[in-house]
């Protein structure tokens, strides 16, 4: 089945209003007796300076009536990973990053506890695995290293506690209470975790000792907003408020970073109530899109103004855009294929379900269906493809898919063919597909049709492609190493990345020095940008930013040229410029001045063919006002092999504080403040070899023929002033 039409909405660098998304992808809440009261646990960062990651593995925190409670004290109550993380049960992780939750407060899940007063708090980490750090290069430059020195910077280190264990405890000093949560009403654990400065491992591939401790956050840098309102559900619906599973979600209002459909926090509706607790931008504001769904009714959205720190939006469904209950529920399965590989599955598509949001005034005239108005809308249920392309992933034990709970609409609505939905289907390097899709009740899976046609069928949906074919040279690896290849293709001139290889290219010393690649790409996307990076690995375990140059090829013409259809061509450039070497870790660190928290800074790398740069990756900036614990810094840093790159800030234009967004939500930022910097390349370790087999062995395996390594990386501080 062909696409009905494609939509693109990445005209520029898209940075996120909000910094710090918690994903909470499947329900709210335990269901279990007697816990009527909810609590929402977030965290604020405090993380050690000059550390380019500092992740943390969270599998639960609990909380307690009694201060010091034994570990085994009955009175715990836990609010665990939201559904859908990770690994099912109690082992998934969610991982949290103490940098970027300076800003804003990362929201952790929402759970049902009892009543009542809690004094003591438990975060309790992944024990095998707590977390992460990936230090920036030294300050200053480094003598000649020995390649079995552990101080480098840009690696992968694990953590350990110094307190022998992965759980960290917290009470008031005076024993007062932590949070009183009462009956249907939310109640936010706001946490801040912060971590000592590092002691560095002693014996390669050794943790970083760290010692990690809780507190409440100072009132006043705490960036968080509330958003609150009613749920009127109308009892006129004619239907049977079942299910083709028997089992229905609960009525939920989940917060979605505007224009983006990625949740970022979910509450249930008690009473006809609601509350959220968001991260809130201070002066910048956080917007914000609802979603109304669960409980046998219709669905709903609202997209809000923008929501400023300490401050609350009142966000009714009431009479006026009531919700209608007691409504028969379908299902929506089928398959997402490859158009132009017979048979082919495509693995990880997203499917969502979109509609306007009220009120009606000023976003009347939404349509779903037209490419334009699609970014204002709302996803309210979002469904995954599986290892055959087939939709939806399955619930949990107590709460069903979103796809298994779609109310059936009514024939008779406007804006509707024949009841259905409109759904989007995305996938990289394909594509999106927008379909018109009806529920069914008696478990069949539903029917869909294409935007321009009234004739539905089953809902197996194929994405168009073109493809991208060409080589990269690159410097052949000693024998016995190899290196993983990655290529990305974004969107010109942008950070946008649309697709990458589903697997990276393994590369020996046999490849002849030339690697060839077939990238798959949106058909739509007349021209791109394309960078290649490697995965390198550092004392046997991956390494997240590679020790090899990263090289860039702009402009690259699409498959969609004037003389060719787009759909399953293939475009050939020219070969990469520039070679992948083995070159050395590097980074760059600095301070935006006068930046907000619509400031970003964009690392670029210009292509020596074309003149043009390159977009490599982009940073939030950290730290920013008004935090005090540490003082605020305005910093930014990144990792990159050593090399000549430009950093540049981007600002995103402040939200009208008075004004709902009616048109594209996600404005492109425009640029700011540049600079070339040229990171040094580290001075090499260890001695020629006389034969193919090195003198010493390598810690990485950005490995040169001679035998040497690259030594301990270097770091470029390249501050950003504002706007002369």
């Amino acid at each position: 089945m062909k696409h009905s039409f494609v939509h693109r909405t990445a005209g520029g660098l898209i940075v996120p209003f909000v910094i710090v998304i918690g994903v909470l992808l499947a329900g709210v809440g335990s269901a279990r007796a007697a816990k009527n009261a909810l609590v929402e646990v977030g965290f604020v960062g405090v993380p050690p300076p000059n550390f380019q990651n500092v992740l943390l593995n969270v599998q639960s925190v609990r909380v307690n009536p009694k201060v010091n409670a034994t570990p085994y004290n009955g009175k715990w109550q836990p609010i665990p990973v939201p559904p859908g993380i990770g690994n099912a049960g109690q082992n998934a992780d969610l991982q949290i990053d103490l940098n970027a939750s300076q800003n804003l407060p990362q929201i952790f899940n929402t759970a049902g506890v009892q009543a009542g007063i809690y004094r003591f708090v438990e975060l309790r980490l992944d024990p095998n695995n707590p977390g992460t750090l990936v230090p920036d290069c030294p300050q200053t430059s480094p003598p000649i290293s020995n390649p079995s020195n552990t101080a480098d910077g840009c690696i992968n280190y694990p953590i350990q506690l110094t307190n022998g264990n992965n759980v960290i405890v917290y009470s008031n000093p005076d024993g007062s209470p932590l949070i009183s949560p009462a009956n249907k009403i939310m109640t936010p654990l706001i946490l801040q975790v912060s971590m000592s400065q590092p002691v560095p491992p002693t014996v390669p591939g050794g943790a970083y000792t760290v010692t990690i401790s809780l507190a409440t956050p100072p009132a006043n840098p705490l960036e968080v907003g509330t958003v609150t309102g009613s749920v009127n559900v109308n009892s006129a619906g004619k239907g049977s408020g079942t299910s083709p599973s028997g089992k229905v979600r609960k009525l939920a209002v989940t917060a979605e970073a505007i224009g983006t459909n990625t949740p970022i926090a979910s509450t249930p509706v008690k009473n006809g109530q609601y509350t959220l607790i968001l991260p809130a931008a201070s002066t910048f504001g956080t917007l914000y899109d609802l979603a109304v769904a669960g409980g046998a009714d219709t669905y709903a959205a609202q997209r809000l103004t923008p929501l400023y720190q300490g401050t609350s939006i009142t966000a009714d469904f009431n009479d006026k855009n009531s919700l209608t209950g007691s409504q028969t529920l379908g299902n929506i399965t089928g398959t997402i294929s490859d158009n132009c590989v017979a048979t082919k599955p495509i693995v990880g598509a997203t499917l969502q379900l979109l509609i306007p949001p009220d009120p009606p005034n000023p976003n009347s005239s939404v349509d779903c269906s037209v490419p334009g108005d699609a970014p204002l809308c709302v996803a309210v249920a979002t469904a995954n493809t599986d290892n055959t392309g087939y939709f939806p992933l399955p619930g949990t034990i107590t709460i069903p898919a979103e796809f298994s709970n779609v109310p059936i609409r009514s024939k008779s609505l406007p804006n509707t063919n024949k009841g259905a939905y409109v759904m989007e289907v995305t996938a990289p390097g394909y594509d999106p597909l927008f379909e018109y899709a009806i529920p069914t009740s008696n478990g069949k899976g539903g029917t869909c049709a294409p935007i321009d046609s009234t004739t539905f069928g089953a809902c197996d949906l194929s994405l168009n492609t073109g493809y991208i074919q060409g080589k990269i040279p690159i410097q052949q690896p000693v024998p016995g190493q190899t290196i993983l290849v990655q290529v990305f293709a974004e969107d010109a001139g942008t950070n946008n990345i649309e697709s990458a290889l589903p697997m990276p290219i393994t590369v020996t010393s046999s490849n002849g020095g030339t690697i060839g690649y077939t990238l798959n790409v949106p058909p739509s996307v007349s021209t791109f940008d394309l960078f290649a990076t490697t995965i390198d690995n550092y004392q046997g375990v991956g390494d997240p930013y590679p020790g090899h140059t990263i090289v860039v090829k702009s402009g690259v013409t699409g498959p969609a040229e004037p003389s060719k259809p787009g759909a399953c061509s293939t475009a050939t450039p020219t070969p990469f410029e520039q070679p992948i070497e083995c070159i050395g870790h590097g980074s760059v660190t600095g301070a935006v001045y006068g930046a907000n928290l619509g400031s970003s800074v964009v690392l670029s790398k210009q292509d020596t063919g074309s003149g043009d740069f390159v977009a490599i990756t982009n940073t939030l900036v950290q730290n920013q006002s008004p935090n005090s614990t540490p003082p605020p810094s305005n910093n930014y840093s990144f990792c990159a092999p050593a090399d000549t790159y430009q950093v540049q800030e981007w600002q995103l234009p402040t939200p009208d504080a008075d004004a709902t967004p009616s048109s594209s939500p996600t404005a492109s930022p425009v640029p700011d403040m540049a600079a070339i910097i040229t990171i040094s390349t580290p001075l090499p370790a260890g001695g020629a070899s006389p034969t193919p087999t090195p003198a010493i062995k390598c810690p990485t395996t950005c490995e040169n023929p001679d035998g040497t390594c690259p030594g301990i990386c270097s770091n470029v501080i390249q501050p950003l002033p504002p706007t002369p």
